[in-house]
């Protein structure tokens, strides 16, 4: 090969003889291995511009002109031909600025290069009399792009393919200069970002991301990927928390970057340069970096006066001081071997840091002695939406009611607007502070195009919709079913379902349409809507937009003054009575459990039952005691996720159709 993969590179990697530069654009090539190259191949397969220096010369040719130009390589003489430069090769240099000592000849080549000598199309339309910008054709050079799972996360990542040979020394993204690794392979260790040239078509894939191969768009040829990635880069392996904060960071600009990328070739037009590929790359990650909040990292000696508030899904929960402010503390237990909940939950508020109504993160520590790492939150004083019920129910009138869900409502109104689910919503991650209604608790949120592997299911068995008990993947509909059991609990102060067990029977029961019981104070609109949420078919239930906007309405709207007036009266009427509020209600039942746990297990449990016996309440039971559901022959099993064979009776539709 006689190019360099990077044209920093001042002696040819074969021979170790010094690189020649052409005319325009310094694009540099060893003589020797052009020489060599010529020699052994009998194709013309590359776009050359070729002018000579010496009119006398007549070795093996007769005599040229000083306007001499051509394109065949087998024209290129070692004693008098000079380079004009490569279209092919692409590097820092694009644009030209002519010499007033040579101006004549110069302009003669930069009239030379209006038009592609491929197609003959004109590129350049007007041409500047001290600048030449470098061109390529559009119509003979077409950048095209794909998509290759990543053997680091293994996600999908994009990869361009230019139809050329880059020979860039710094990153397309974010300019830092780049590792050569081989004579066609180039690394940025600060993006992940792969360059594989292909010496036999001069073209160069860009893999915004780590894999282990890459195939020539064009002959096939497929090279294998030399750069060795530190394991420190794999999540599992992580341990200082600037690693941490660093992978994180990474991931979550790259995740809008790479979405970015795919959607590159929809900007091209005839007018374009298609060389400005570069420069889309480099505005659209900083865009992607600077859009996101630099979380710290907090010594943990500036943390003290830890006090036990609760134990959380994935940890435990602490109001602490740092800095002379009040904090939330949570510490993920065990997390010093990196909890995926860990890294998603920053990685989501990362990317929801900006949101309203999204708990707002300081920073992350790490105990000096367990390892565990620990969340640094705002501390949201009036506690969660369940104890602010139970203490204060009596006081909370209906129009207190509505204007919480409503600004509850705004804020997965918002999470859902961004594309995110939350898949854990119930009132103990809905805080207050300072009477702002705060989401927190997002180490389930998940993009909702995001699928896990093996759709485990981590929650609180009465907030989670039947179809999730069934196989279904959470989604953004599946949050509605949740916020259909959060406006029942502000209607009784109470949470669902807790004079029972959460156990299998009662997942059986959900299944089967259960719902809590409505109290008689509950307008018939309000009523209705909070059905409309439980719908058993996800794609019955009301889109966000629309819940969010009843609530509006409800709120402002004159016509609906009355019937909450009433409701009001009613309300206080039941209190009076004792009919009403979580004072009166059931003792809860010590297997109701309101804290989020794995359920998987659980659930695949469920296809062990037998035949069904008995029907009883609406249920199913065999001779055993077990329940079963209505339906025949439910088969549940997470553990085999692809493999579940749901009667169709119960199949239902729960992929997200971009209704938000």
């Amino acid at each position: 090969m006689f190019i360099p993969f990077n044209n920093d590179e001042n002696e040819c990697c074969y021979c170790k003889r010094s690189y020649s530069a052409t005319l325009l654009f310094k694009q540099k090539y060893c003589k020797h291995c052009l020489k060599l190259y010529i020699k052994c191949t009998a194709s013309n397969n590359i776009d050359v511009h070729i002018t000579t220096i010496d009119n006398q010369c007549n070795n093996r040719h007769k005599p040229r002109s000083l306007d001499f130009c051509m394109q065949n390589i087998h024209e290129w003489c070692s004693n008098c031909s000079e380079i004009l430069c490569f279209k092919q090769i692409v590097t820092n240099n694009r644009f030209h600025e002519v010499n007033n000592k040579d101006n004549y000849r110069q302009q003669k080549l930069i009239e030379n290069e209006k038009d592609c000598k491929l197609c003959g199309k004109i590129i350049i339309k007007q041409i500047s009399v001290n600048i030449i910008e470098f061109k390529l054709c559009l119509d003979c050079y077409k950048i095209s792009s794909g998509w290759v799972e990543s053997t680091l996360t293994k996600e999908v990542i994009p990869i361009l393919y230019l139809p050329w040979w880059d020979a860039y020394n710094q990153c397309i993204a974010c300019d830092q200069f780049l590792m050569l690794k081989s004579n066609c392979q180039k690394f940025c260790s600060n993006c992940k970002i792969i360059y594989i040239g292909c010496n036999y078509c001069l073209t160069t894939n860009i893999i915004f991301g780590i894999t282990n191969q890459s195939q020539c768009k064009r002959c096939k040829r497929i090279e294998v990927v030399s750069i060795n990635i530190n394991t420190k880069d794999d999540i599992d392996t992580y341990r200082e928390i600037n690693d941490v904060l660093y992978y994180i960071q990474n991931t979550v600009a790259f995740d809008s970057f790479n979405c970015k990328i795919a959607n590159y070739l929809d900007t091209i037009n005839e007018n374009s340069n298609i060389l400005n590929v570069y420069d889309y790359v480099r505005k659209i990650f900083l865009n992607s970096r600077t859009d996101q909040l630099s979380i710290n990292e907090i010594p943990h000696t500036q943390i003290t006066n830890f006090k036990y508030v609760a134990e959380g899904g994935f940890g435990i929960i602490y109001k602490a001081t740092w800095l002379g402010q009040d904090v939330a503390v949570k510490r993920f237990l065990n997390s010093h071997n990196i909890s995926k909940y860990f890294l998603n939950e920053v990685k989501s508020l990362f990317q929801c840091y900006s949101l309203e109504y999204i708990i707002e993160v300081y920073g992350i520590s790490q105990d000096i002695e367990t390892k565990d790492y620990m969340l640094v939150m705002k501390y949201a004083s009036g506690g969660n939406l369940h104890n602010h019920l139970h203490k204060n129910f009596s006081d909370i009138a209906w129009n207190k009611k509505l204007h919480t869900l409503w600004k509850i409502l705004e804020g997965l109104n918002v999470i859902h607007k961004n594309h995110f689910i939350h898949r854990d919503f119930h009132s103990g991650n809905i805080l207050i502070a300072h009477q702002t209604w705060l989401i927190c608790d997002l180490g389930l949120s998940l993009p909702a195009n995001y699928s896990l592997s093996n759709n485990e299911v981590y929650g609180v068995i009465p907030y989670i919709a039947p179809e999730i008990f069934k196989g279904g993947a959470f989604s953004k509909e599946s949050d509605i079913y949740s916020i259909g059991m959060i406006m029942w609990e502000l209607t009784t102060g109470c949470k669902p379902f807790a004079n029972i067990d959460h156990d299998v029977d009662l997942i059986y029961k959900i299944i089967d349409g259960k719902q809590p019981e409505i109290t008689k104070d509950t307008p018939e609109c309000f009523a209705n809507l909070m059905k409309r949420c439980w719908d058993s078919d996800p794609s019955r239930r009301p889109l966000i937009t629309e819940i969010t906007e009843s609530f509006n309405n409800w709120y402002h709207k004159n016509k609906y003054v009355e019937i909450f007036k009433q409701a009001e009266q009613k309300r206080l009427e039941l209190i009076q009575l004792k009919q009403l509020g979580p004072e009166f209600s059931e003792k809860p039942h010590p297997g109701a459990i309101y804290t989020s746990r794995p359920l998987s297990s659980m659930i695949s449990n469920l296809s062990s039952t037998r035949s069904f016996s008995i029907k009883q309440d609406n249920i199913l039971i065999d001779d055993s005691g077990e329940y079963n559901t209505k339906e025949q022959d439910l088969d549940i099993d997470i553990s085999e996720s692809k493999k579940r064979n749901i009667t169709k009776v119960l199949q239902i539709e729960t992929s997200d159709q971009g209704k938000y």
